[in-house]
């Protein structure tokens, strides 16, 4: 029978997602449950000098009020890794919208109600929004302490920096060569500064949590991506075990990186433990702009060429505004400086990425997890370079691209794709050389291309996964990656099925439940299909094995002579059916096999990162555009997005994953920014914050999917979720410059920027 690899399986989620019949954590009714609603702070930065929730507590239906006065925990600060956010404000908040208290009522607009009736008395503080206030001399310090949750461990060529009484919470540093040499060597030495927005994630679905501590221990219901980590921070702040915290992961709408959960969930296991009832807290739009974001990115490119074009040495300095409270931010730090340099060889490199503490909206990892920053940078960059070298972009960039099997630095991953014929792939699709058609008057046309390449996979994770057979001949996967809108439990059940030689509808996900799912780091940096997917294999071949062994015993056969082929046992001239073979093992009264699988890359100091990438993510990128240079108006004809799979378990999905990532990168290019005023963020909602529409997508608009078979996950897979957003920004602002000769330095483009530069050009 035919592979189930490769087939556009139907999806596991989507009969009950469009239908309306998923159940998400919002639509859940606990019995008993009551509502949870936060009270955030009105200034960026100042401190608590009073808080009283007593008229609060005394209105009718109000359950539980959570201030300071009564967060009695182990611990109330939580983060990744920095401990730095309270859970509710101790000393001083930190951003407008910084969480005060919380109030637990029988009625939605009760709590609101009582909200109100929370006094609370500050004293402002000076106030900072911008990475450059934060490292003035004599800048107020956002946090006088940072708790680091462990000590970065790095290998070749990494180190970090500490800074004390400082605003920066992390300093990486990525140097290999001698850049100093490299640029004594050089015959030209470019110097360019270029700036990334802060974005909003905007799921689907708000953070939304729902929480039960009872006598047993508590449960919670949580729209999050990483149900273990969750488990985790929730037992370290109210010094529970493991075993007595449960999480339920429901349908999830949509996650990049922003759906962690921990705000609302902690937030609700303490009001529910005040109440002694089960507690929902869903944030509103609003609130989610108000809760993580992308770190906003200044990133200062310097680097050395010989007269041929090869390049030699490159500098960077990389600042992320951090927020607040940093989460995941730090991470974000070292992805993006250890990629500084980009998809080159580059013999001398010395990376600075900071993370800094500001006054505004927390941030986190967001889809790219540094990468398109960094990618913005170099390959605007790169144009740059070629325009004042008069070298054709494309042959520079293919004079120095990293070749297939080429180290992208000593003792990683080597590289595990052909990044020059991607970009030939590229440059045909857009047509680069072709003469262009002629534009209807005022309106300029130009084409503009980008390459970029990520390390990827979550090098630090622990994946297991249990494959079950049952006495029928069914099978049933147990995985903690979650769905989170990315097809991971169909992809789950068509490795299995594979593997099985069955049907895919043979082939059973079953939800997570941290009481009995396996454990799962998380589900982020692209790594499901090839990390778990890589424990979800083992683990079915382990099944297969220990039924082959328990058929083999029973036939009274050497294991030698008993395979599985095609779906069926073997022996000699007989031939089994699963089902057939799991009653010959066990009999009619029943029993089942489990099957174990674990994945896990090594601790390796001899690489910078400590821990070899699974793969490498591509995203090659190219943009034909339309400038009007009457109003600025910049409008993307053409986009061709090209990544590497390495093999592609389900079609449909992959192409979905990539035209996904290029829609958010063309947001970034050309709408999306959070935007602050006096410490406030003065656009959390879609009236005001501008996401991409689908009036703005290219008309042709054309995705290009390699199987080169460089991953380390089953057949070669490699995740590919996050190529697409990585090209795009730099390929949209080269294809604005070829077209007007105006060159875009900072992202989004700013129609009334973009014009003025127009104006001054004439």
């Amino acid at each position: 029978m035919a592979g189930a690899v490769g087939e556009n399986l139907e999806r596991v989620d989507g009969y009950g997602k469009v239908t309306g019949k998923a159940a998400y954590t919002g639509d859940l009714n606990i019995p008993g449950m009551i509502h949870g609603k936060v009270l955030r702070s009105p200034h960026a930065h100042a401190r608590v000098s009073k808080i009283d929730g007593s008229k609060a507590e005394q209105i009718p239906g109000v359950m539980a009020v959570l201030t300071r006065e009564n967060c009695q925990v182990a611990t109330p600060y939580i983060g990744a890794m920095i401990k730095d956010q309270c859970l509710v404000a101790f000393d001083k908040v930190r951003y407008a919208g910084d969480i005060v208290a919380a109030v637990a009522a029988t009625d939605e607009n009760i709590a609101e109600n009582a909200l109100d009736a929370i006094e609370v008395e500050y004293e402002e503080l000076p106030a900072i929004t911008t990475v450059e206030e934060a490292l003035a001399d004599n800048a107020p310090l956002i946090h006088e302490t940072v708790r680091r949750a462990r000590p970065p461990q790095y290998g070749r060529g990494a180190s970090y920096i500490l800074h004390e009484k400082s605003n920066i919470c992390h300093h990486f540093r990525y140097e290999r060569g001698d850049v100093g040499a490299g640029f004594k060597a050089a015959d030209f030495v470019f110097e360019d500064t270029f700036y990334f927005p802060s974005a909003h994630h905007y799921p689907m679905e708000s953070n939304v949590s729902v929480a039960d501590f009872n006598k047993d221990g508590v449960t919670i219901w949580a729209s999050t991506q990483g149900p273990f980590g969750l488990r985790q921070e929730v037992a370290r702040v109210f010094g529970l075990p493991l075993s007595d915290i449960r999480v339920i992961v429901p349908y999830v709408g949509g996650g990049y990186g922003g759906a962690k959960g921990l705000v609302p969930s902690i937030i609700g296991v303490a009001l529910s433990r005040l109440a002694r009832r089960p507690v929902r807290v869903n944030f509103s739009a609003e609130e989610n702009f108000k809760t993580i974001c992308q770190p906003r990115a200044k990133i200062t490119m310097k680097s050395g060429i010989k007269k041929d074009g090869t390049f030699i040495a490159r500098r960077c300095q990389l600042f992320l505004n951090a927020g607040a409270y940093v989460n995941s931010t730090p991470s974000v730090a070292e992805k993006a400086g250890y990629r500084g340099h980009g998809p080159y060889r580059l013999p001398h490199v010395l990376t600075d990425s900071y993370a800094v503490y500001t006054n505004t909206v927390p941030t986190g990892s967001f889809r790219g997890f540094g990468g398109p920053q960094v990618a913005f940078s170099y390959e605007s960059h790169v144009d740059m370079i070629a325009q004042r070298m008069k070298l054709d972009p494309v042959d520079l960039r293919r004079k120095n691209l990293l070749t297939k099997g080429e180290d992208f630095a000593a003792g990683d991953t080597p590289t595990d794709c052909d990044l020059k014929g991607a970009l030939a792939k590229v440059a045909e699709a857009i047509g680069w050389g072709a003469e262009d058609t002629p534009a209807k008057p005022g309106v300029k046309r130009g084409k503009g291309l980008a390459c970029a390449l990520k390390d990827g996979g979550g090098t630090k994770k622990a994946s297991h996964a249990n494959v079950k057979i049952l006495n029928d001949g069914s099978l049933v996967v147990f995985s903690g990656s979650v769905e989170i809108g990315q097809g991971v439990q169909t992809v789950m059940r068509q490795i299995v099925a594979e593997e099985f030689a069955v049907p895919g509808d043979q082939v059973r996900v079953d939800e997570i439940d941290t009481r009995y799912t396996p454990f799962d780091t998380a589900t982020n940096a692209s790594s499901a299909t090839a990390l778990m997917g890589s424990a979800v294999f083992n683990a079915a071949v382990d099944a297969r094995e220990q039924l082959l062994q328990s058929a083999a015993s029973r036939l009274g056969a050497p294991r030698s002579e008993v395979k599985f082929e095609n779906g069926s046992v073997l022996c000699r001239e007989q031939r089994l059916g699963l089902s057939d073979a799991m009653r010959l093992c066990f009999g009619d009264s029943g029993g089942e096999i489990i099957g174990r699988g674990f994945f896990q890359l090594p601790t390796d100091l001899n690489v910078p990162l400590g821990s070899p990438t699974p793969f490498w993510e591509i995203g090659f990128g190219a943009a034909e555009v339309e400038v009007d240079e009457s109003t600025g108006a910049v409008k993307v004809t053409k986009y061709v997005s090209l990544t590497d799979a390495g093999k592609v378990i389900n079609p449909i999905q992959c192409r979905g994953q990539d035209e996904g990532a290029a829609i958010f990168g063309l947001g970034q290019a050309l709408f999306e920014d959070m935007v602050y005023e006096n410490g406030r963020l003065m656009n959390p909602n879609l009236v005001d914050y501008r996401l991409p529409r689908f009036r703005d997508l290219p008309p042709e608009f054309k995705t290009i999917i390699l199987e080169e078979g460089g991953g380390r996950g089953p057949y070669g897979v490699k995740g590919m979720g996050e190529g697409g957003i990585l090209a795009v920004a730099p390929a949209i602002c080269n294809a604005v410059c070829n077209a007007t000769g105006v060159r875009i330095m900072e992202v989004p483009i700013k129609t009334e920027k973009l014009l003025q530069a127009l104006q001054e050009r004439s």
